[in-house]
């Protein structure tokens, strides 16, 4: 009853807020593996439920964005209740004058959004300072970042853009299975200014509602891999990342190609929030995992130093490549033995705060990518999480980082940049086509080895998935089965060590 009454205080304070708090709120909904279930089921209105406006103020928005033009101009039906509603903007169904066959959303921002948004990001910004100067912990490099993104996504305009290099990302970069399994509405420009977007109104379940979905028939394992390998696709191989993957922003569909069987498509909403990756960047962050799953300290310290992040592995850590490691923990008979383990519980938390500290200290020289890009992957995590955890997250993101890597590297290789050399000037062909074969060469060999490395991590994870049933059917002990469901207990360790008590989440629902 605490935790119940507990978050939907928190729903009243976002919806009483908006703006940013319904961002906030989504956030906290979002998280599956520390917080009591409660409030994930509370916020998760906010994914597309927050509150809306009249439609009375809603017209005046539409109209001002296209000077001497009514709404009945625009369109020959308007719903007059909002069918969506998030933190900047509510979503109405309509029919266009131009096409009076064609249904379509009409996303349109809310009135008190501009005007609210600058004391939101300066309470934000308050926050982010008392947070560095009481906890000792440097976030103020990402706010200035975190701001601008945010402030962008006021702009539909840009957002239509969005919509549209995301689709063509997939027709272009993507292979066939991709290109199926995830669709972009359509946007259409004669509706759409900086306050409105109108695109292609789509029927389908939202990821909200995982009782639906099963209900439907969907497989959580179809879904979550399309899911997963969207944004990996987004990370590695496009450069174009979506900042907000919450589920209210994800609808799934029968794919209307498919007539003769049940096939699941993934339909991408919301593109206001993007993250353009530069190709440095998205080089470094694929070789960064490959050398995390060959075990490549070297060069993964060298590309962590290289961005000013001095503990290679508390990034890998800070990137959900691998749990914190905390050391063994034991309970103690006696009551010195207690305080034993407390001093160290306090020294190993003492530990990871000074190495989170150290690693970012050097802010001036971090990616602004890193911000968003790790934001999208802790959101598909959680996600992930919700419908059971039943793909393996990281072996995708891996399989698509080795993809990229390759891409980039051959590029490089057929590149007419082989033909100058800095001290030489033009090359001559043979030298020039050396190398080239070379770098291709060195493409395909990165590109196997981390595919290697890939089964040999998939393999350890059957192992001891099989260990863990044989374990756990012997014993009657919880099973955990698979490397999210490790990093999540090495979490839930941690603050034991910290808070003194085994946080067990199946108490939250008692």
């Amino acid at each position: 009853m605490i935790h119940e009454r507990a978050a939907r205080r928190l729903l009243l304070c976002c919806k009483e807020n908006g703006g940013l708090f319904i961002k906030f709120g989504q956030s906290i909904a979002v998280q599956s593996s520390l917080l009591p279930p409660p409030f994930r089921k509370e916020l998760s209105v906010l994914y597309d439920n927050a509150p809306s406006v009249p439609v009375s103020e809603i017209v005046p928005v539409i109209e001002r964005g296209f000077p001497g033009r009514s709404l009945d101009d625009i369109f020959v039906e308007f719903s007059p209740e909002a069918v969506a509603s998030a933190s900047v903007a509510q979503v109405h169904t309509a029919r266009l004058r131009s096409d009076p066959s064609q249904v379509v959303a009409v996303k349109v921002q809310k009135p008190e959004i501009k005007l609210q948004i600058g004391w939101d990001l300066f309470a934000f910004r308050a926050c982010a300072h008392l947070i560095e100067f009481a906890f000792e912990v440097p976030i103020m490099w990402s706010v200035d970042e975190i701001e601008r993104r945010l402030r962008e996504e006021l702009d539909f305009e840009r957002e239509a853009g969005n919509s549209e290099l995301a689709s063509r990302d997939l027709d272009t970069l993507a292979d066939r299975w991709l290109r199926r399994a995830v669709y972009v509405p359509r946007v259409y420009w004669e509706a759409t200014s900086r306050e409105v977007l109108t695109t292609e109104w789509v029927d389908g379940t939202s990821l909200v509602h995982p009782q639906k979905l099963a209900a439907e028939g969907w497989s959580n394992r179809e879904i979550m891999q399309q899911m997963v390998a969207l944004f990996a696709f987004q990370i590695f191989v496009a450069g174009n990342v979506h900042g907000d993957p919450h589920p209210g922003n994800l609808l799934i569909r029968q794919n209307p190609s498919n007539n003769y069987w049940r096939e699941p498509q993934l339909v991408l909403l919301d593109h206001g929030l993007y993250v353009r990756e530069s190709r440095q960047f998205r080089r470094q962050y694929a070789e960064f995992w490959r050398s995390a799953m060959l075990g490549n300290k070297k060069s993964m310290t060298r590309i962590a130093e290289s961005w000013g992040i001095s503990d290679a592995g508390m990034f890998s850590t800070m990137v959900s490549l691998k749990p914190p490691i905390m050391g063994a923990h034991h309970k103690s008979k006696d009551h010195a033995g207690d305080r034993r383990e407390s001093r160290r519980a306090y020294e190993q938390q003492m530990e990871v705060k000074r190495r989170t500290i150290a690693a970012l200290r050097e802010s001036s020289n971090l990616p602004p990518e890193l911000v968003f890009v790790t934001r999208n992957m802790n959101i598909v995590r959680a996600n992930n999480q919700s419908l059971g955890t039943p793909v393996n997250r990281v072996q995708i993101l891996g399989q698509y980082a080795a993809l990229g890597l390759r891409r980039m590297l051959i590029d490089e290789a057929l590149s007419s940049d082989r033909r100058y050399s800095g001290a030489r000037g033009v090359l001559p062909s043979r030298d020039t086509l050396a190398s080239r074969v070379v770098g291709v060469i060195a493409g395909e060999w990165s590109y196997v080895t981390f595919r290697l490395a890939l089964w040999a991590a998939g393999a350890g994870m059957a192992v001891y998935g099989a260990w863990a049933r044989i374990w756990s059917a012997v014993t009657g002990a919880p099973r955990i089965r698979d490397l999210d469901g490790i990093m999540d207990e090495a979490m839930r360790n941690a603050m034991e060590k910290k808070l003194g008590y085994r946080i067990d989440t199946s108490l939250f629902t008692a």
